[in-house]
């Protein structure tokens, strides 16, 4: 019996499945009937539902596309950048131009952004050719775009640099310490419509045997030491100097040329030995290959006005110096002065050694002399027009002196303020120009202050400086001696 019950059930099995075949249904009704069977199915063949096991789309698995990164200046991180060019001064964290600085190539453009007032905290330590821009950004007081730490240079240029171009920056560095602001040596600097605010024991800018080109510059210093320094090649255009005790010194290593340079002396120690031993423009140290041309220099308040030393040829073409001691003071040089409004108490132009050639000069306001030769000397003079200050000497003398001298200098204290001028000079703090301009323009507004009647100009029938209406023609009751 049991041999016949498998056996019918054997033969029953078989029928079905041998039905199913005919109608082409057994193998969905197997799958159907078996769940394991099913999942096995589908997941056999996606090898790759490992990694997304997405039941429901199948086995189509996404594959995401790699970014291509894109090399070049200007693409900031996040972006497919390598590197970027710019800071954004108003959300920066201190030394991050440097950092980005650090990433240019050699002759790359770093630009600084400031349109909400932020300024950038870094001192930076350039080491290849760079431009350094602003964008959105204008100088003015209390908004520098470069804010420099304590006892920290703003900007040093390693030697052998090829370049390194500034324009539009404001830099402000006010407790610099012994430390200059801008520092370089044997390289090339161009500085255009760049604003330097320097209060420290240093320069604001101190450049050795290089070449310097400066457009539209202010430099505005609280030190002892010269507030611009340069050796070597000195190209100048439209530049603006205050300074509290001497405001440029260059020392030509090769043809240079000087044009529309304003120095202006700051009120900050006025009435101190500093304002006497102060000094405006200093031209030294150059050997006897150099010719230097000046043209529309103009000093304002400093001791000696103008001091040239050594050089083969110097040329000052109509200068002005107002408000000083010694308005030109030449030691073994070959200095031409022409077309000249020079204002000093003691000394118009002195001759300690070398040669003058003084023409068409204007000299008011001496008590010694109008030209005072020393030392052996030589001046040689044609067409000047000298006038004492009113009560100070009875006669004037050029020429040579012998150490003879025709009457004493009126100030014996360095207290003393010289005319009302001195008293209404602006300080370091308030000190801003309202805007780069040549000496022909910007000279009247120097004048601050109710005139003095015992200031210099007044033998002169008016104002001495650039822009009298004029000529210096005094009247014959004030005249204290010759035009010789």
């Amino acid at each position: 019996m049991i041999r016949l019950r498998s056996l019918v059930a054997a033969l029953a099995a078989w029928t079905l499945v041998a039905g199913g075949l005919a109608l082409g249904v057994a193998p969905q009704v197997a799958v159907a009937g078996s769940p394991d069977a099913k999942i096995d199915q589908q997941i056999r063949p996606c090898f790759g539902l490992l990694l997304e096991p997405n039941l429901s789309s199948g086995c189509r698995v996404k594959h995401y596309r790699k970014h291509r990164p894109r090399y070049g200046t200007g693409y900031g991180y996040g972006q497919g950048g390598r590197y970027r060019s710019w800071v954004d001064c108003d959300r920066s964290y201190p030394g991050e131009v440097s950092e980005v600085l650090d990433q240019l190539y050699e002759g790359d453009t770093l630009t600084l952004r400031s349109r909400d007032g932020g300024a950038c905290v870094d001192s930076l330590n350039i080491t290849r050719s760079v431009n350094i821009v602003v964008e959105g950004y204008v100088p003015s007081r209390g908004r520098p775009i470069l804010a420099v730490p304590v006892d920290q240079p703003c900007i040093k240029i390693a030697p052998g640099v090829a370049y390194v171009v500034i324009e539009g920056v404001g830099i402000d560095a006010l407790r610099a310490g012994s430390s200059s602001c801008i520092v370089g040596r044997a390289t090339e600097l161009a500085l255009k419509d760049v604003v330097v605010r320097y209060d420290g024991d240093g320069s604001a800018l101190d450049l050795s045997d290089s070449r310097l080109e400066v457009a539209n510059t202010t430099f505005i210093g609280r030190t002892r030491q010269a507030v611009v320094k340069s050796t070597g090649t000195v190209m100048v255009d439209n530049v603006e100097v205050a300074a509290t005790a001497i405001g440029a010194a260059f020392e030509a290593g090769d043809d240079s040329r000087i044009r529309d340079m304003r120095v202006v002396r700051l009120g900050d120690w006025t009435g101190s030995s500093r304002s006497r031993n102060s000094a405006g423009f200093v031209l030294a140290g150059m050997n006897r290959s150099q010719l230097v041309q000046i043209e529309g220099l103009y000093v304002d308040g400093f001791s000696r006005g103008i001091y040239v030393g050594g050089g083969d040829e110097t040329t000052l073409l109509r200068p002005v110096v107002r408000d000083s001691d010694w308005a030109v003071v030449v030691e073994n040089a070959d200095v031409r002065v022409m077309e000249g409004k020079l204002e000093a108490t003691d000394v118009g132009v002195y001759a300690g050694s070398g040669t003058v050639y003084a023409s068409d000069n204007a000299i008011a306001g001496v008590m010694r002399a109008g030209l005072f030769a020393d030392n052996g000397a030589q001046v040689r003079a044609r067409d000047n027009r000298v006038y004492a200050k009113p009560g100070g000497c009875e006669a004037l003398i050029t020429g040579y002196f012998d150490g003879k001298l025709t009457c004493q200098p009126w100030f014996e204290g360095p207290e003393l303020f010289r005319t009302p001028r001195d008293r209404a000079r602006q300080d370091f703090d308030g000190y801003w120009p309202a805007s780069i301009a040549t000496a022909d323009v910007a000279a009247p507004a120097l004048a601050g202050g109710p005139p003095d009647p015992r200031d210099a100009s007044a033998a002169a029938g008016g104002p001495v400086g650039p822009g009298s209406p004029q000529p210096y023609v005094p009247a014959r009751s004030q005249q204290g001696g010759t035009s010789r």
